[in-house]
């Protein structure tokens, strides 16, 4: 799976059906905010304090949501963003697990900090990129459904819905993994 590709896929089907297809550029836009808060969540990863790493992972993800509605023009604030932010992380929380040992190790002085960094950067960066895939597919969703006008619950309904598919974000976080190795 190529999660570039597949980015750009998903904004490209968003823009055309929330009907903003004006700004040729949008769709790159949106999956560039996707990939650039990916390389922020890597930039978590190597905050010494363990705990700290993983909320500053989070507040990018809730960060990268509210970017993303920015880009669409969906006026959803602040506490939006972290309520979907956090049903998305819970879903994620196996493949969130593998950073929970990576932040743990920090504990360690001196390798246990940089084990821990190299570890958690992979995880991280896959699923902020699958936790931004996730969003763009329940906004397309949504958009199919109900064109540009859908509530916040929504939203969360759709993202939980997309999550079920287990294999589907299996397959996205171990290819963004496998890219971010690369």
């Amino acid at each position: 799976m190529d999660t570039d590709r597949t980015l750009i896929k998903t904004a490209i089907k968003l823009v055309q059906l929330m009907d903003k297809t004006a700004d040729e550029t949008l769709p790159t836009e949106i999956a560039n905010v996707v990939k650039l808060h990916s390389k922020l969540a890597v930039g978590s990863a190597w905050i010494p304090i363990p705990g700290a790493d993983m909320a500053a992972g989070a507040a990018n993800i809730w960060g990268m949501y509210a970017r993303i509605n920015n880009k669409l023009g969906l006026p959803f604030g602040e506490n939006v963003m972290k309520s979907i932010g956090s049903g998305v992380a819970t879903n994620l929380a196996s493949y969130i697990a593998m950073s929970g040992v990576a932040s743990a190790l920090k504990f360690i002085p001196g390798i246990g900090s940089f084990g821990g960094a190299v570890l958690m950067s992979a995880s991280l960066y896959g699923v902020t990129l699958a936790s931004g895939w996730v969003y763009l597919q329940a906004l397309c969703t949504l958009a199919e459904r109900k064109g540009s006008s859908f509530s916040v619950s929504d939203i969360g309904d759709a993202v939980n819905s997309l999550l079920r598919d287990n294999s589907t974000i299996k397959e996205f976080i171990d290819a963004a993994k496998k890219a971010y190795k690369n």
